[in-house]
């Protein structure tokens, strides 16, 4: 059964939603996703098709020069590049025939260049990111539009220095255009064809009228395979592969935020469609190995890789917890999504019971695809080489970044400054005991964790009125680490001198949508839903009978 992919978003977003889990401090980040693996594992020789011309591909989409995922969801608690880069080093002395891939933007990230000291940090994070690329060597990337556009001079001076094959249109002047395509023969002796396709082509027809052309040309110069790495986003990524049959997979990058991990194999007609969501926390492998044969429908051998019976168990056993806690407190939209997610636990058991099956069976006849998700949990080993690059990244960063911080804003006269949540508890005792337990309390402990407390990207929203008049900055945080009751209800002075609360400030007694997404954003906390959270905040004293 192939599981439509928008009904398992929806089954997903709506058990999550219901669930109100946290973007601050879950510890079961490993049982909700459960490809996190803790040593790499080459699915061609688990298959047996290491002496045979094959190729493994080693997939990462809209890197966006990310060293390590924020961790602000249990999704994002994996991958960074020291662990992909220790992965991708172990795999090949497994494997001779991998190939490192990269869709999407590589280097530009629209948030880290939002102000100029972000933009000052973000420069030299574009550095330390190739520098960290080098022992991961990719086969190729697919320069990317949104690169070109929004990345500055930081990326374009990167781009022009990094040693690996660049594809696709490029800037438009003439000496520095790039090849659309490049040939690679793997040392297991299969020849690759990899193109690239980006929005710069022009529209949908445009762009599969070039890329037919250029699969052609490939398949002319000896390509056994074809691989594009797509700029297109998901949907026009789909509507190529449709368009393009003759390609073998499309690995899809400009991905929408709140895209889940691909954790299941996803085609169009005999294509697989490829991404390993965003910013370094997931991985994708593909390997595939045509035996031989120019064309025919691939034979998926997926369910033979090690592992794979116990990683679709552990999602039954996560769909089942989530849908237990779910029949607690039962809700409309639970009863419009409970059909999918029936469905969809169904085809997992299937599938699990398959892998079960396949054990010491024969491989499938024919061309043979194996293809797998993995998110390295943060407990996996990192590359000693890649993880001193980071270290020098986050020492500079953090002695630029309290050097530049400057002085907190001065309070105007009338205005509000920020008291501290130990003075808002003197008074409201009632709330000590929901405060002691809210994992907003966490938020600055999980920066010191992972060596992020002077990280510009980071620190704003784990801290209460960062860069705000009477506020916080790095290096004069005081008592405001930490996301603490003026986060969300304002700077309390005023309410401290005059007793008043009043939905016209200074203090709010009901913070609304706007005031979560400043923090609660889709690329931090994508699958953050304000009414489930807001329930959970809503408790006996602090928001319900006995608060002030």
């Amino acid at each position: 059964m192939n599981f439509p992919h928008h009904y398992a978003g929806l089954a997903v977003v709506v058990c999550w939603a219901a669930l109100g889990q946290s973007a601050c401090g879950r510890s079961d980040a490993t049982a909700s996703t459960p490809h996190a693996v803790q040593a790499p594992v080459s699915p061609a020789q688990s298959l047996g098709l290491t002496v045979v011309p094959h190729v493994t591909l080693v997939a990462v989409t809209d890197w966006q020069s990310v060293l390590k995922p924020c961790g602000c969801t249990p999704d994002l608690q994996k991958g960074g590049i020291e662990r992909i880069g220790n992965f991708v080093v172990d795999l090949r002395k497994q494997d001779d025939s991998v190939l490192v891939v990269h869709a999407g933007s590589l280097l530009a990230d629209p948030e880290s260049m939002a102000t100029p000291s972000k933009k000052a940090q973000f420069e030299q994070r574009v550095q330390a990111f190739v520098q960290a690329l080098v022992p991961i060597a990719p086969a190729a990337v697919a320069f990317s539009s949104l690169d070109q556009e929004i990345g500055g001079d930081a990326v374009q001076a990167a781009y022009a220095a990094i040693p690996w094959p660049v594809l696709g249109v490029g800037p438009s002047s003439a000496a520095t255009k790039r090849q659309l395509s490049i040939v690679l023969k793997t040392k297991s002796g299969l020849q690759v064809g990899i193109l690239a396709v980006d929005p710069a082509m022009g529209d949908d027809f445009a762009v599969a009228k070039t890329a037919g052309d250029e699969v052609d040309r490939l398949r002319r110069r000896g390509a056994q395979v074809v691989v594009a790495l797509s700029n297109l986003g998901l949907r026009s990524s789909r509507k190529l592969a449709r368009a393009v049959p003759a390609l073998d997979a499309v690995v899809v990058g400009r991905l929408e935020e709140r895209t889940e991990p691909e954790l299941d194999l996803e085609q169009e007609g005999n294509t697989a469609i490829v991404h390993a969501t965003r910013h370094g926390a997931y991985v994708s492998t593909l390997t595939l190995a045509p035996q031989s044969q120019q064309n025919g429908e691939w034979a998926d051998a997926s369910a033979w890789l090690p592992g794979v019976a116990v990683d679709l168990q552990s999602r039954i056993e996560a769909l089942d917890k989530r849908l237990a806690g779910l029949q607690q407190h039962p809700t409309v939209a639970l009863q419009q999504a409970l059909p999918f997610i029936e469905a969809e636990r169904a085809d997992l058991d299937k599938r699990r019971q398959a892998a079960v099956d396949a054990k010491g069976k024969p491989l499938p006849q024919g061309r043979l695809r194996a293809w797998r998700t993995l998110g390295l949990a943060w407990t996996t080993a990192v590359d000693a080489q890649i993880a001193a690059i980071v270290k020098r990244y986050d020492d500079a960063v953090a002695d630029q970044n309290i050097k530049n911080a400057g002085e907190i804003p001065a309070v105007a006269p009338g205005k509000a400054g920020y008291v501290g949540q130990t003075v808002c508890l003197g008074c409201h005792t009632d709330v000590a005991a929901f405060a002691a337990q809210d994992l907003h309390r966490n938020a600055w402990e999980g920066l010191v964790k992972t060596a992020k407390d002077k990280d510009l990207d980071c620190v704003p929203c784990h801290a209460t009125g960062y860069g705000q008049p009477g506020g916080s900055l790095l290096g004069k945080m005081g008592s405001l680490t930490s996301v603490q009751c003026e986060s969300c209800h304002g700077p309390g002075s005023l309410h401290v001198a005059a007793h008043k609360v009043s939905e016209d400030g200074p203090i709010f007694a009901h913070p609304d949508l706007k005031t979560c997404t400043t923090c609660h954003t889709e690329q931090h906390s994508p699958r953050f839903a304000f009414e489930a959270y807001r329930k959970r905040l809503l408790v006996p004293g602090h928001g319900m009978p006995g608060v002030h």
